[in-house]
């Protein structure tokens, strides 16, 4: 669970002409980085050594936590992206926000794969697709249980319009 774990010494890379590429695969049962926790994540890249640095191109897969956005529970998103990123060597070549290989060789690819394991989540993810949500009076969550409030669904501007229906 060490983020360290996505830490490569490509040191070897940086050594040879460009257009030399390495295969590297990755199988952690669980991945903590930062504040999200990855499980399993798995996945399958290539690393090409270019005029301006690394190129790292591949895939990941994992399920990634996140809350429901009708029940507020817990729930697991599957998360399947494209890794297509240029990790610049030396690293005072990289611009701000862009990745870079450290002067000891190693590239720290942690920081992309929360990046895009975060981007890969969809905006309103749901526990199941027939998500119930929550009572809008009493906060029951439906899926659980049923609730006995009433649900007024008149508009309180058009009451006095219901009042002369009755």
């Amino acid at each position: 669970m060490n983020p360290t774990n996505l830490r490569f010494n490509f040191g070897y890379l940086l050594e040879s002409p460009a257009g030399t590429s390495s295969d590297i695969t990755i199988d952690y049962p669980k991945m903590k980085l930062d504040d999200v926790i990855l499980q399993p994540l798995t996945g399958q890249f290539t690393v090409t050594r270019t005029r301006e640095g690394l190129y790292v191109g591949g895939r990941i897969q994992t399920n990634a936590p996140t809350e429901c956005v009708r029940c507020l529970g817990d729930t697991i998103v599957p998360v399947d992206t494209q890794i297509e990123e240029l990790f610049y060597y030396p690293a005072s070549a990289a611009g701000e926000g862009e990745f870079a290989v450290d002067e000891d060789a190693t590239a720290d690819l942690g920081p992309l794969v929360r990046e895009l394991a975060l981007l890969a989540l969809p905006m309103q993810p749901l526990c199941r697709e027939d998500c119930q949500g929550l009572c809008p009076e009493c906060g029951q969550n439906l899926n659980e249980a049923t609730c006995d409030c009433e649900i007024d669904d008149i508009d309180p501007r058009l009451a006095a319009l219901k009042a002369l229906l009755n």
